[in-house]
């Protein structure tokens, strides 16, 4: 193995979001490279570094070079390159200098398309030293950012300007040049308290000499001794930290050492609600909140991660200055607004555009209350409160806490609510409609707040498909893929159930008046196949692809809790030891039978012994798996297929050959299989699923 690679590129400060982005570009970039270069072992290693002032890449297990490469290169057809006579036209000599080689150095190359050109190449392996040297400029080049600048007179774009490059392969320089800096063995310190450049003796020293000089590159080794640090000063101000992963990457990403500083604010603002204090600590200053204990009430304290840790007590004063401001700025904001109650804003969404083709912000409230009150009454929602929820839930948008701190919107709708003497339910439902925001959040626990959850997302859906705005690629500005995932979850995790159809048909009734949209066949349409796209994508890894296509091949596209019980009930039904066989039977009924036409069985055409066993079989049974299946019992359905089918028609495909010469025969064969067929068929589709069904790993959430 080759010893040790280092590359770091120093940077200005990036901010804390573009060190993790690049570090994963960096990242991918670097195995692609590695690998096309065939420079990559069985133990390569390949580490990312960063701060905010360095972006780093280490790796380890590095072939010593590039082993020999023959390869025989295919090029244009024979007849292209030489004419009847075996003479060379154009198409052969290009070729043939492209790859470096004489004309007579060309084969005939035959395949199952024709006669064509090729070359044998041999390409003697170089030392990695050489390889790196021409790798690393493109590996700096890939690297990308969520934005990037150039500067100077350079063409160069990157997240900010660099100032240095070191390129170490064990104590050895790999010269190269990127955006006019010459890569060598000198680093820096930290900005503050070891700024000196000085040299590095190998790739290995690294993290020990930057470590020496304040900088804790390695964003893990950084990340512990941060949390160790707030940890131990929140108990030290006699409470405990109020964890948040958010601000803690963020914070890891904006120094290259961490140390904390604790500061206070006045008791007097603990009357606000929590939830605008920790939002001004957090989401503008990013402090780190401490309550009395787990889950327990604030403290008038936060902690604050440094990236120095001299003169502490001047930072702890000039943070509580601007803390104080900024809260005495929101318990402004808050008694202003307690001064009109939540209904009387509503006015104000009349002049809000929701989307500039779909209506105000005013008409996309009314649209919700009509979309709560249907689904309310098919789900057993109090629907009173779901239509005044609905009514109420984009009312604190026009407060002026909520314009200040947009992070807000639904927490301070719904303690305004409270405060003003409504029903809690709804008041839980004003806040709760925003959830669940991400894949980690929760989704509403109580039914009013469900049922808004899903009339709110819904109308964004049906909407933006109903005006072609339909996601693609990464593209998808009105988080569409989100919305269709939050009723997903909501309806297999939450207290509602959602039937898509009726759902998509009431959105789009409701946009009567307000909106031009797309025919509502169209619509319809898409949006099942978008939900279907969507359903595949999140359960896919629980219960494998294959058993996911084939419930919603039979699923009509209604109950969502209707699909997770075929699911579930088809998963399980694959550590049956009876379930191979029973699958390839299936299948080889379904396909032999795709295209033959339905129609009743004539008994008397019934062949004694396989056939008539399994005619008789499926006769006496076959109500039975149609009236389980009809009221969702597909557990029971399916055991009753595979106890009371399963042998027989494996009996059958052993015994009976079904396209015999006599029509009548042959063609009531096909009809018995085919009703077979379309019985199983009506729970999931056989035909679509492995003979080796992933079983459900109860730790994977759906």
């Amino acid at each position: 193995m080759s010893s040790e690679f280092l590359l770091e590129i120093g940077t200005e400060e990036l901010p804390s979001s573009f060190v993790t982005h690049a570090l994963r570009s960096m990242h991918a970039s670097a195995v692609e490279l590695v690998g096309q270069a065939r420079l990559g072992t069985d133990s390569l290693e390949v580490h990312t570094m960063g701060t905010p002032r360095r972006l780093a890449l280490r790796l380890r297990g590095l072939a010593p070079s590039q082993p020999d490469r023959d390869e025989t290169i295919a090029g244009p057809p024979w007849s292209a390159a030489f004419d009847a006579d075996g003479a060379p036209k154009k198409a052969a000599s290009g070729f043939a200098k492209k790859h470096g080689v004489a004309v007579e150095d060309l084969q005939k190359q035959t395949t199952d398309k024709g006669d064509y050109v090729s070359v044998q190449v041999h390409e003697a392996g170089r030392a990695t030293r050489e390889v790196l040297a021409d790798i690393l400029p493109q590996l700096c080049q890939r690297i990308t950012f969520p934005r990037s600048m150039r500067w100077g007179p350079g063409e160069i774009a990157f997240g900010r300007p660099i100032h240095w490059i070191v390129s170490l392969l064990g104590s050895d320089v790999i010269g190269f040049e990127f955006a006019g800096v010459q890569a060598g063995r000198a680093t820096r310190g930290h900005r503050f308290l070891a700024p000196e450049s000085f040299d590095l003796d190998a790739a290995d020293y690294y993290e020990a000499a930057l470590e020496g000089a304040h900088v804790l590159v390695d964003l893990d080794r950084r990340k512990a001794r941060m949390m160790e640090g707030l940890l131990a000063s929140a108990e030290s101000l006699g409470g405990v930290l109020e964890r948040d992963a958010f601000l803690a990457d963020e914070c890891l990403s904006l120094v290259e050492e961490p140390f904390t500083v604790p500061g206070s604010f006045d008791e007097s603002f603990l009357e606000l609600p929590d939830a605008v204090v920790v939002s001004v600590m957090r989401d503008h200053q990013r402090y780190f909140a401490v309550r009395e204990s787990e889950g327990g009430a604030l403290v008038p304290a936060y902690l604050n991660v440094v990236n120095t840790a001299e003169d502490p007590q001047t930072i702890a004063k000039g943070n509580d200055r601007v803390l104080r401001a900024r809260l005495a700025d929101a318990r402004f904001f808050v008694e202003e607004d307690r001064k009109a109650p939540l209904a009387d804003r509503l006015e104000k969404l009349e002049s809000v555009v929701f989307q500039s083709k779909l209506g105000t912000m005013g008409a996309k409230v009314r649209r919700l209350q009509a979309n709560a009150r249907a689904l309310a009454e098919r789900s057993e929602a109090d629907r009173d409160a779901c239509v005044e929820a609905a009514r109420l839930c984009k009312a604190d948008l026009e407060t002026l806490i909520v314009y200040e701190f947009p992070e807000l919107q639904g927490e301070m709708g719904r303690w305004y609510a409270l405060r003003e003497g409504i029903d809690p339910a709804v008041a839980d439902a004003i806040r709760d409609h925003y959830r669940p925001q991400g894949a980690d959040d929760v989704v509403p626990d109580q039914r009013v707040g469900a049922v808004v959850a899903v009339a709110d997302r819904i109308d964004t859906l049906v909407g933006c498909f109903g005006i072609g705005l339909i996601p693609t690629g990464s593209a998808d500005p009105f988080a569409l893929r989100r919305a269709a995932l939050g009723i997903i979850r909501i309806a297999l995790e939450g207290p509602v159930d959602v039937d898509l159809r009726q759902l998509i048909d009431q959105a789009y009734g409701a946009y009567a008046g307000d909106a031009k949209l797309a025919p509502a066949d169209d619509v319809r349409a898409s949006l099942d196949d978008f939900f279907r796209g969507r359903i595949r994508a999140m359960l896919k890894d629980s219960y494998g692809g294959d058993v996911v296509d084939a419930c919603l091949g039979a699923w009509d596209g209604s109950s969502l809790r209707d699909l997770q019980t075929r699911i579930e009930a088809v998963s399980e039904l694959g550590s049956a030891p009876e379930f191979e066989a029973l699958a390839v039977a299936f299948k080889r009924a379904f396909n032999i039978t795709k295209e033959s036409a339905r129609g009743p069985i004539d008994q008397a055409l019934l062949e004694a012994g396989a056939e008539s066993a399994l005619a008789e079989r499926f006769g006496t049974v076959r109500d039975q798996i149609r009236e389980a299946t009809g009221q969702r019992r597909y557990a029971d359905a399916l055991r009753l297929v595979a106890k009371e089918l399963g042998a027989p028609i494996d009996r059958f495909f052993d015994e009976v050959f079904v396209m015999v010469d006599d029509a009548r025969v042959r063609e009531n064969r096909l009809r018995l299989l085919g009703e077979i067929a379309d019985t199983v068929n009506g729970i999931a589709h056989f035909h679509q699923l492995g003979t080796k069904l992933q079983r459900r790993d109860p730790s994977v959430s759906a």
